[in-house]
């Protein structure tokens, strides 16, 4: 975790703010960098933001846009499915028109 700068930096701020995980052989955060962000940006907001400020439409709009490659999009929700991570019942109706969207045929003899 300290041969990058990003993840040391990371480790640095979870082991002053009393995390020592990152101190172990198996750091689970190594190969997952958005986590790294999420996980500062859900602590931030938490611990040392104040509730107005956790209220300001700039910093915190309803909506955030993101885009996506659409054929990096079909290679992963391809990838999900052979993994067996797709076929969950968590937003069933989001997961169909995805798949509409995307022209995949989902196999439901599993």
């Amino acid at each position: 975790m300290f041969i990058d700068f990003k993840t040391s930096l990371f480790a640095t701020y979870l082991f002053l703010t009393g995390d020592s995980g990152a101190l172990s052989n198996n750091w689970s955060y190594l190969n997952n960098p958005p986590l790294l962000k999420a996980q500062i940006l859900a602590e931030i907001e938490l611990f040392y933001l104040l509730p107005h400020q956790r209220r300001w439409k700039e910093w915190f709009p309803e909506i955030i846009y993101y885009y996506a490659n659409f054929d990096d999009i079909r290679k992963e929700v391809k990838a999900m499915m052979d993994r067996g991570e797709w076929n969950t019942n968590a937003f069933p109706e989001l997961k169909n028109d995805l798949l509409n969207k995307l022209n995949i045929q989902q196999n439901t003899a599993q």
